[in-house]
Protein backbone atom coordinates (compact mmCIF):
# COMPACT_ATOMS: atom_id res chain seq x y z
CA UNK A 1 0.00 0.00 0.00
CA UNK A 2 1.49 3.50 -0.52
CA UNK A 3 1.38 6.30 1.55
CA UNK A 4 0.28 9.65 0.35
CA UNK A 5 -0.12 13.07 0.88
CA UNK A 6 -3.04 15.51 -0.24
CA UNK A 7 -2.81 17.53 -3.30
CA UNK A 8 -3.56 20.12 -1.54
CA UNK A 9 -1.30 20.17 0.57
CA UNK A 10 1.70 19.75 -2.10
CA UNK A 11 -0.16 22.58 -3.67
CA UNK A 12 0.14 25.15 -0.67
CA UNK A 13 4.21 24.02 -0.12
CA UNK A 14 4.82 24.73 -3.98
CA UNK A 15 5.76 21.23 -5.28
CA UNK A 16 6.11 19.90 -8.77
CA UNK A 17 4.34 16.33 -9.04
CA UNK A 18 6.99 14.45 -10.07
CA UNK A 19 7.56 10.73 -9.46
CA UNK A 20 8.47 8.28 -7.39
CA UNK A 21 9.39 4.48 -7.87
CA UNK A 22 11.69 2.20 -9.81
CA UNK A 23 14.81 1.19 -11.28
CA UNK A 24 17.67 1.60 -13.21
CA UNK A 25 21.02 1.46 -14.34
CA UNK A 26 22.99 3.27 -16.87
CA UNK A 27 23.58 3.16 -20.55
CA UNK A 28 23.94 5.36 -22.83
CA UNK A 29 21.22 7.41 -25.47
CA UNK A 30 20.32 5.65 -28.55
CA UNK A 31 19.17 7.19 -31.81
CA UNK A 32 15.48 6.38 -32.47
CA UNK A 33 14.38 5.86 -28.67
CA UNK A 34 12.04 8.23 -28.59
CA UNK A 35 9.88 7.66 -32.15
CA UNK A 36 6.59 7.15 -31.25
CA UNK A 37 4.48 3.34 -31.53
CA UNK A 38 1.87 2.63 -32.91
CA UNK A 39 -1.03 1.69 -30.19
CA UNK A 40 -3.05 -0.38 -31.98
CA UNK A 41 0.15 -3.15 -33.19
CA UNK A 42 2.39 -4.42 -29.94
CA UNK A 43 5.71 -2.00 -30.65
CA UNK A 44 4.98 -1.95 -34.02
CA UNK A 45 7.41 -4.52 -35.62
CA UNK A 46 7.21 -8.38 -36.33
CA UNK A 47 8.22 -9.43 -32.66
CA UNK A 48 6.16 -11.87 -30.83
CA UNK A 49 5.85 -10.38 -27.68
CA UNK A 50 5.13 -11.29 -23.79
CA UNK A 51 1.75 -11.62 -23.17
CA UNK A 52 2.14 -9.48 -20.30
CA UNK A 53 3.44 -6.59 -22.14
CA UNK A 54 1.58 -3.49 -22.60
CA UNK A 55 2.42 -0.76 -25.01
CA UNK A 56 2.15 1.73 -22.42
CA UNK A 57 4.16 -0.13 -19.81
CA UNK A 58 6.81 -2.02 -22.00
CA UNK A 59 7.35 -0.86 -25.07
CA UNK A 60 10.39 1.47 -26.64
CA UNK A 61 9.08 5.47 -27.75
CA UNK A 62 5.98 5.59 -25.53
CA UNK A 63 6.66 8.75 -23.84
CA UNK A 64 8.21 8.59 -20.36
CA UNK A 65 5.74 8.53 -17.32
CA UNK A 66 7.24 11.03 -15.08
CA UNK A 67 3.57 11.83 -13.61
CA UNK A 68 3.74 8.10 -12.41
CA UNK A 69 7.07 7.30 -11.77
CA UNK A 70 8.02 10.33 -9.83
CA UNK A 71 5.11 11.56 -7.98
CA UNK A 72 5.65 13.22 -5.30
CA UNK A 73 2.94 12.58 -3.37
CA UNK A 74 3.34 8.72 -3.21
CA UNK A 75 6.13 5.88 -2.15
CA UNK A 76 5.83 2.79 -4.60
CA UNK A 77 6.64 -0.43 -4.04
CA UNK A 78 9.19 -2.59 -6.16
CA UNK A 79 9.60 -5.97 -5.94
CA UNK A 80 12.73 -7.92 -7.52
CA UNK A 81 13.23 -11.40 -7.88
CA UNK A 82 16.69 -13.41 -8.55
CA UNK A 83 17.76 -16.68 -8.03
CA UNK A 84 19.47 -17.66 -5.29
CA UNK A 85 22.68 -18.87 -6.99
CA UNK A 86 22.65 -15.43 -9.10
CA UNK A 87 22.27 -13.47 -5.91
CA UNK A 88 24.80 -15.02 -4.33
CA UNK A 89 26.82 -14.60 -6.95
CA UNK A 90 26.25 -10.96 -6.66
CA UNK A 91 27.70 -11.12 -3.25
CA UNK A 92 30.69 -13.04 -3.83
CA UNK A 93 31.58 -11.30 -6.27
CA UNK A 94 31.62 -8.17 -4.13
CA UNK A 95 34.42 -10.51 -2.21
CA UNK A 96 36.11 -10.45 -4.72
CA UNK A 97 36.24 -6.53 -5.68
CA UNK A 98 36.20 -5.23 -2.20
CA UNK A 99 37.63 -8.02 0.34
CA UNK A 100 41.41 -7.45 1.39
CA UNK A 101 41.90 -4.28 0.80
CA UNK A 102 38.75 -2.57 -1.25
CA UNK A 103 39.74 -2.55 -4.91
CA UNK A 104 43.27 -1.13 -4.52
CA UNK A 105 42.27 2.29 -3.40
CA UNK A 106 43.85 4.16 -0.08
CA UNK A 107 41.76 2.14 2.87
CA UNK A 108 39.74 0.76 0.25
CA UNK A 109 38.11 3.56 -0.69
CA UNK A 110 38.17 3.45 -4.28
CA UNK A 111 35.75 0.63 -6.41
CA UNK A 112 38.33 -0.04 -9.79
CA UNK A 113 36.16 -2.43 -11.52
CA UNK A 114 31.87 -2.60 -12.03
CA UNK A 115 30.00 -5.24 -10.19
CA UNK A 116 28.74 -8.09 -12.18
CA UNK A 117 25.34 -7.87 -13.54
CA UNK A 118 22.78 -10.44 -13.38
CA UNK A 119 19.24 -11.10 -14.50
CA UNK A 120 16.31 -10.24 -12.37
CA UNK A 121 12.12 -9.69 -12.59
CA UNK A 122 11.42 -6.43 -11.86
CA UNK A 123 7.00 -6.00 -10.78
CA UNK A 124 5.56 -3.20 -10.04
CA UNK A 125 1.81 -1.36 -10.34
CA UNK A 126 0.60 -4.41 -11.48
CA UNK A 127 3.37 -5.40 -14.53
CA UNK A 128 6.08 -7.35 -14.70
CA UNK A 129 9.69 -7.09 -16.24
CA UNK A 130 11.71 -9.90 -16.87
CA UNK A 131 15.66 -10.70 -17.86
CA UNK A 132 16.14 -6.83 -16.62
CA UNK A 133 20.04 -6.55 -15.66
CA UNK A 134 20.98 -5.27 -12.22
CA UNK A 135 24.42 -4.29 -10.54
CA UNK A 136 24.90 -2.87 -7.79
CA UNK A 137 26.47 0.70 -7.77
CA UNK A 138 28.79 3.03 -6.36
CA UNK A 139 31.67 3.96 -4.86
CA UNK A 140 32.61 4.82 -1.03
CA UNK A 141 28.89 3.65 -0.50
CA UNK A 142 29.47 0.85 -1.84
CA UNK A 143 32.84 -0.06 0.14
CA UNK A 144 31.29 1.19 3.42
CA UNK A 145 27.85 -0.61 2.92
CA UNK A 146 30.14 -3.87 2.95
CA UNK A 147 32.68 -3.29 5.03
CA UNK A 148 30.23 -2.67 7.67
CA UNK A 149 28.00 -5.45 6.79
CA UNK A 150 25.06 -3.26 5.26
CA UNK A 151 23.54 -5.50 2.53
CA UNK A 152 21.73 -2.41 1.38
CA UNK A 153 23.50 -1.60 -1.91
CA UNK A 154 22.55 0.81 -4.42
CA UNK A 155 22.31 -0.50 -7.77
CA UNK A 156 21.12 -0.40 -11.34
CA UNK A 157 18.76 -1.56 -13.16
CA UNK A 158 19.10 -2.01 -17.34
CA UNK A 159 15.94 -3.15 -18.71
CA UNK A 160 16.86 -4.54 -22.20
CA UNK A 161 20.32 -5.82 -20.94
CA UNK A 162 19.49 -9.55 -21.83
CA UNK A 163 17.79 -8.57 -25.10
CA UNK A 164 20.23 -10.59 -27.38
CA UNK A 165 19.55 -14.26 -25.19
CA UNK A 166 15.83 -12.90 -25.60
CA UNK A 167 14.49 -11.47 -28.71
CA UNK A 168 10.80 -10.91 -28.10
CA UNK A 169 11.98 -8.70 -25.39
CA UNK A 170 13.98 -6.46 -28.01
CA UNK A 171 14.01 -2.84 -26.61
CA UNK A 172 12.52 -3.30 -23.47
CA UNK A 173 11.12 -0.54 -21.70
CA UNK A 174 9.61 0.61 -17.87
CA UNK A 175 7.19 3.07 -18.78
CA UNK A 176 9.30 4.72 -21.17
CA UNK A 177 12.73 4.24 -19.51
CA UNK A 178 15.48 2.31 -20.23
CA UNK A 179 17.44 2.33 -17.32
CA UNK A 180 16.96 3.41 -13.53
CA UNK A 181 19.33 4.15 -10.71
CA UNK A 182 18.46 3.47 -6.63
CA UNK A 183 20.20 5.44 -4.36
CA UNK A 184 20.80 3.47 -0.86
CA UNK A 185 21.02 6.89 1.70
CA UNK A 186 24.66 6.34 2.34
CA UNK A 187 25.34 8.39 5.00
CA UNK A 188 22.18 9.83 5.45
CA UNK A 189 19.73 9.14 8.29
CA UNK A 190 17.22 11.72 6.68
CA UNK A 191 16.94 9.05 3.29
CA UNK A 192 16.00 12.00 1.58
CA UNK A 193 19.01 14.06 0.71
CA UNK A 194 19.25 13.10 -2.82
CA UNK A 195 16.13 13.52 -3.41
CA UNK A 196 15.71 17.40 -2.01
CA UNK A 197 19.47 18.55 -3.01
CA UNK A 198 18.13 17.27 -6.94
CA UNK A 199 14.34 19.13 -6.06
CA UNK A 200 16.66 22.29 -5.30
CA UNK A 201 18.57 22.13 -7.95
CA UNK A 202 15.96 22.18 -10.62
CA UNK A 203 14.12 24.87 -8.58
CA UNK A 204 16.85 27.05 -9.15
CA UNK A 205 17.01 26.68 -13.01
CA UNK A 206 19.76 23.83 -12.76
CA UNK A 207 19.14 20.73 -14.74
CA UNK A 208 19.54 17.50 -12.35
CA UNK A 209 17.91 14.11 -12.76
CA UNK A 210 14.32 13.53 -11.41
CA UNK A 211 14.56 11.83 -8.24
CA UNK A 212 11.63 9.67 -5.90
CA UNK A 213 11.50 7.13 -3.09
CA UNK A 214 10.65 3.63 -3.55
CA UNK A 215 10.38 0.73 -1.03
CA UNK A 216 12.56 -1.81 -2.37
CA UNK A 217 11.54 -6.04 -1.58
CA UNK A 218 14.17 -8.46 -2.91
CA UNK A 219 13.23 -11.95 -3.27
CA UNK A 220 16.26 -14.61 -3.45
CA UNK A 221 15.16 -17.66 -2.82
CA UNK A 222 12.99 -17.03 0.43
CA UNK A 223 10.23 -14.88 0.01
CA UNK A 224 10.27 -10.94 -0.27
CA UNK A 225 12.32 -9.29 2.00
CA UNK A 226 12.65 -5.76 2.73
CA UNK A 227 16.30 -4.13 1.52
CA UNK A 228 14.40 -0.91 2.61
CA UNK A 229 13.69 2.68 1.22
CA UNK A 230 15.79 3.92 -1.67
CA UNK A 231 15.86 6.95 -3.85
CA UNK A 232 15.17 5.71 -7.26
CA UNK A 233 17.27 8.47 -9.67
CA UNK A 234 16.50 8.49 -13.32
CA UNK A 235 20.19 8.06 -15.51
CA UNK A 236 20.83 11.25 -17.02
CA UNK A 237 21.69 9.46 -20.26
CA UNK A 238 18.25 8.12 -20.99
CA UNK A 239 15.38 10.16 -20.90
CA UNK A 240 16.62 13.21 -18.46
CA UNK A 241 18.76 15.26 -21.58
CA UNK A 242 15.89 14.27 -23.64
CA UNK A 243 13.44 16.18 -21.24
CA UNK A 244 15.42 19.20 -19.79
CA UNK A 245 16.85 19.86 -23.16
CA UNK A 246 15.59 21.15 -26.28
CA UNK A 247 18.31 18.72 -27.67
CA UNK A 248 19.21 15.49 -26.47
CA UNK A 249 21.47 14.29 -28.98
CA UNK A 250 24.28 15.93 -28.45
CA UNK A 251 27.73 14.25 -26.65
CA UNK A 252 27.18 13.64 -22.40
CA UNK A 253 30.38 12.88 -20.51
CA UNK A 254 30.79 11.36 -16.57
CA UNK A 255 34.18 12.81 -15.89
CA UNK A 256 36.63 11.52 -13.23
CA UNK A 257 38.77 15.15 -13.39
CA UNK A 258 39.92 18.25 -12.19
CA UNK A 259 39.67 19.74 -15.25
CA UNK A 260 43.31 20.80 -15.10
CA UNK A 261 43.71 18.90 -18.16
CA UNK A 262 42.29 16.83 -20.86
CA UNK A 263 43.10 12.96 -20.88
CA UNK A 264 40.58 11.33 -22.63
CA UNK A 265 40.46 8.08 -20.72
CA UNK A 266 38.69 10.41 -17.96
CA UNK A 267 35.47 11.81 -19.78
CA UNK A 268 33.67 8.60 -20.04
CA UNK A 269 30.95 9.15 -22.72
CA UNK A 270 27.48 8.14 -21.69
CA UNK A 271 26.20 9.26 -25.41
CA UNK A 272 27.05 8.41 -28.69
CA UNK A 273 30.14 6.41 -27.58
CA UNK A 274 30.94 5.27 -31.31
CA UNK A 275 31.80 8.25 -32.31
CA UNK A 276 35.40 8.88 -31.44
CA UNK A 277 34.64 12.63 -30.88
CA UNK A 278 36.14 14.37 -27.49
CA UNK A 279 36.68 17.98 -29.49
CA UNK A 280 33.94 19.51 -27.60
CA UNK A 281 35.30 18.78 -23.79
CA UNK A 282 38.31 18.97 -25.14
CA UNK A 283 37.99 22.61 -26.14
CA UNK A 284 36.17 23.24 -22.79
CA UNK A 285 39.25 22.30 -20.83
CA UNK A 286 41.57 24.55 -23.04
CA UNK A 287 39.05 27.25 -22.76
CA UNK A 288 39.51 27.49 -18.91
CA UNK A 289 43.21 26.85 -18.41
CA UNK A 290 43.90 29.09 -21.12
CA UNK A 291 45.95 32.57 -20.60
CA UNK A 292 44.16 34.78 -18.30
CA UNK A 293 46.37 37.84 -18.71
CA UNK A 294 43.38 39.43 -20.90
CA UNK A 295 40.50 38.71 -18.96
CA UNK A 296 37.82 40.24 -21.13
CA UNK A 297 38.98 37.51 -23.80
CA UNK A 298 39.41 34.83 -21.70
CA UNK A 299 35.93 35.11 -20.33
CA UNK A 300 34.72 35.33 -24.25
CA UNK A 301 36.25 32.03 -25.10
CA UNK A 302 35.52 30.13 -21.99
CA UNK A 303 31.48 31.55 -22.79
CA UNK A 304 31.96 30.37 -25.98
CA UNK A 305 31.50 26.46 -25.16
CA UNK A 306 30.54 26.69 -21.71
CA UNK A 307 27.60 28.48 -19.71
CA UNK A 308 29.17 29.53 -17.30
CA UNK A 309 25.98 31.24 -16.00
CA UNK A 310 24.43 28.17 -15.01
CA UNK A 311 27.63 26.73 -13.18
CA UNK A 312 27.59 30.25 -11.43
CA UNK A 313 24.19 29.24 -10.27
CA UNK A 314 24.87 25.66 -9.32
CA UNK A 315 27.90 26.64 -7.24
CA UNK A 316 26.06 28.63 -5.58
CA UNK A 317 23.74 26.50 -4.26
CA UNK A 318 26.21 24.13 -4.00
CA UNK A 319 27.73 25.98 -1.89
CA UNK A 320 24.32 27.16 0.48
CA UNK A 321 23.82 23.92 0.61
CA UNK A 322 26.87 22.37 1.69
CA UNK A 323 27.95 19.69 -0.90
CA UNK A 324 31.25 18.35 -0.42
CA UNK A 325 31.13 14.80 -2.60
CA UNK A 326 31.52 16.98 -6.14
CA UNK A 327 34.33 18.73 -8.00
CA UNK A 328 36.28 21.40 -5.91
CA UNK A 329 36.96 18.17 -3.39
CA UNK A 330 36.54 15.03 -5.56
CA UNK A 331 37.19 14.64 -8.94
CA UNK A 332 33.79 13.00 -9.61
CA UNK A 333 29.65 13.48 -9.28
CA UNK A 334 28.81 15.58 -11.95
CA UNK A 335 27.77 15.47 -15.78
CA UNK A 336 29.09 17.44 -19.08
CA UNK A 337 26.53 17.79 -21.25
CA UNK A 338 27.18 19.62 -24.81
CA UNK A 339 24.21 21.19 -25.81
CA UNK A 340 22.91 21.31 -29.39
CA UNK A 341 20.41 23.26 -29.03
CA UNK A 342 23.22 26.32 -27.81
CA UNK A 343 25.93 26.05 -30.10
CA UNK A 344 26.93 22.78 -28.78
CA UNK A 345 28.05 24.89 -25.45
CA UNK A 346 29.13 22.97 -22.63
CA UNK A 347 25.91 22.39 -19.33
CA UNK A 348 27.16 21.36 -15.64
CA UNK A 349 24.53 18.63 -14.61
CA UNK A 350 25.39 17.61 -10.42
CA UNK A 351 24.87 14.20 -9.72
CA UNK A 352 24.92 11.68 -6.64
CA UNK A 353 24.05 14.45 -3.83
CA UNK A 354 23.56 12.34 -0.59
CA UNK A 355 26.11 14.32 0.87
CA UNK A 356 24.55 17.73 0.48
CA UNK A 357 22.48 19.67 3.24
CA UNK A 358 25.25 17.85 5.77
CA UNK A 359 27.71 19.80 8.11
CA UNK A 360 30.52 18.37 7.87
CA UNK A 361 32.98 19.61 10.36
CA UNK A 362 36.41 20.15 10.56
CA UNK A 363 37.60 16.49 9.55
CA UNK A 364 37.49 14.54 6.50
CA UNK A 365 37.85 14.63 2.87
CA UNK A 366 35.11 17.85 3.08
CA UNK A 367 36.76 19.73 5.87
CA UNK A 368 36.44 23.54 4.30
CA UNK A 369 33.67 22.78 2.02
CA UNK A 370 31.31 25.04 4.79
CA UNK A 371 32.70 28.18 3.09
CA UNK A 372 30.63 30.34 1.19
CA UNK A 373 33.35 32.55 -0.92
CA UNK A 374 35.68 29.28 -1.65
CA UNK A 375 38.42 31.17 -0.85
CA UNK A 376 40.33 27.74 0.09
CA UNK A 377 39.93 26.29 -3.54
CA UNK A 378 43.32 25.88 -5.08
CA UNK A 379 44.36 25.66 -8.70
CA UNK A 380 44.06 22.02 -8.48
CA UNK A 381 40.30 22.87 -9.69
CA UNK A 382 40.99 25.47 -12.05
CA UNK A 383 37.04 25.61 -13.00
CA UNK A 384 36.20 27.70 -9.81
CA UNK A 385 39.51 29.06 -8.82
CA UNK A 386 40.17 30.74 -12.12
CA UNK A 387 36.09 31.61 -12.27
CA UNK A 388 35.86 33.41 -8.77
CA UNK A 389 39.32 34.91 -9.36
CA UNK A 390 37.51 36.91 -12.01
CA UNK A 391 36.07 40.34 -11.04
CA UNK A 392 33.34 39.85 -13.47
CA UNK A 393 32.57 36.28 -12.38
CA UNK A 394 32.82 36.84 -8.58
CA UNK A 395 30.12 39.32 -8.70
CA UNK A 396 27.88 37.20 -10.50
CA UNK A 397 28.68 34.87 -8.05
CA UNK A 398 27.52 36.73 -5.21
CA UNK A 399 24.38 37.79 -7.02
CA UNK A 400 23.39 34.58 -7.65
CA UNK A 401 24.10 33.50 -3.63
CA UNK A 402 21.44 36.34 -3.11
CA UNK A 403 19.17 34.90 -5.74
CA UNK A 404 19.35 31.58 -4.32
CA UNK A 405 19.23 32.47 -0.55
CA UNK A 406 15.95 34.16 -1.34
CA UNK A 407 14.65 31.68 -4.38
CA UNK A 408 14.93 27.88 -4.11
CA UNK A 409 17.15 28.16 -1.12
CA UNK A 410 14.51 30.36 0.83
CA UNK A 411 14.44 29.32 4.09
CA UNK A 412 11.20 28.28 4.66
CA UNK A 413 10.52 26.32 1.60
CA UNK A 414 13.03 24.45 2.24
CA UNK A 415 12.16 23.25 5.57
CA UNK A 416 8.09 23.16 4.79
CA UNK A 417 10.10 20.55 1.95
CA UNK A 418 12.03 18.68 4.34
CA UNK A 419 8.66 18.12 7.22
CA UNK A 420 6.67 16.67 4.43
CA UNK A 421 9.22 14.42 3.00
CA UNK A 422 10.12 12.93 6.39
CA UNK A 423 6.47 12.65 7.44
CA UNK A 424 6.26 11.22 3.80
CA UNK A 425 8.72 8.08 4.01
CA UNK A 426 8.34 7.69 8.11
CA UNK A 427 6.30 4.69 8.03
CA UNK A 428 8.89 3.20 5.72
CA UNK A 429 11.85 3.97 7.76
CA UNK A 430 11.37 2.90 11.32
CA UNK A 431 8.76 1.18 13.09
CA UNK A 432 6.96 -2.24 11.94
CA UNK A 433 7.29 -1.58 8.47
CA UNK A 434 10.33 0.28 8.32
CA UNK A 435 13.94 -0.66 7.94
CA UNK A 436 16.08 -3.63 10.08
CA UNK A 437 19.42 -4.84 9.74
CA UNK A 438 21.27 -6.08 7.75
CA UNK A 439 19.42 -3.62 5.46
CA UNK A 440 19.43 -0.19 7.03
CA UNK A 441 22.24 2.19 7.90
CA UNK A 442 19.99 3.45 10.56
CA UNK A 443 21.93 3.23 14.06
CA UNK A 444 18.89 3.57 15.81
CA UNK A 445 15.00 5.09 15.29
CA UNK A 446 15.81 8.31 17.03
CA UNK A 447 18.67 9.09 14.54
CA UNK A 448 15.85 9.02 11.44
CA UNK A 449 13.25 10.70 13.59
CA UNK A 450 15.81 13.68 14.26
CA UNK A 451 16.89 14.04 11.01
CA UNK A 452 15.14 17.36 9.98
CA UNK A 453 14.33 19.11 12.77
CA UNK A 454 16.88 17.87 15.50
CA UNK A 455 19.98 19.48 16.55
CA UNK A 456 22.22 18.33 13.70
CA UNK A 457 19.31 18.21 11.24
CA UNK A 458 18.42 19.46 7.70
CA UNK A 459 16.51 22.91 8.62
CA UNK A 460 19.39 24.11 11.46
CA UNK A 461 21.66 23.01 8.90
CA UNK A 462 19.66 25.06 6.26
CA UNK A 463 18.98 28.34 8.70
CA UNK A 464 22.78 27.86 9.85
CA UNK A 465 23.73 28.64 5.82
CA UNK A 466 22.04 31.12 5.16
CA UNK A 467 23.04 33.35 8.26
CA UNK A 468 27.05 31.67 7.23
CA UNK A 469 25.25 33.42 3.22
CA UNK A 470 24.75 36.64 4.54
CA UNK A 471 27.74 37.33 6.97
CA UNK A 472 30.01 36.04 4.05
CA UNK A 473 28.04 38.83 1.82
CA UNK A 474 28.84 41.09 4.21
Amino acid sequence: MSLSLSRASLVSLGFACLALSVACTSHSSEEGDDDPIDGTELCADDIARPDSWTADSHCKGTEPHYELLFDDAVVHRIDITVSADNYQATLDNLDDLLGGGGGGGPGGMQVTEDPMWVPVTVAFNGHTWTQVGMRYKGNSSLNSAYRSGVNKYAFRLTFDKYEEENPDLEDQRFYGFKKMTFSNGFNDPSLMRDKLAADLMRAAGVPAARTAFSRIYVDHGEGPVYFGLYTMVEDPSNKMIDTQFEDGSGNLYKPESMLSSFNQNDFEKKTNEDEADWTDVQGFVAAINADRSDASTWRANLEAVFDVTRFLRYLALNQAMMNWDTYGWMAHNYYLYADPSDNGRIVWIPWDMNEALLDRGSQGPGAGADSVLLAEITTQWPLIRYVLDDPTYAAAYRAELVSVQDGAFAEATVHAKAQAYHDLIAPYATGADGETAPYTFLRNATEFSESVTGGSGINPHVTSRHNAITAALQ
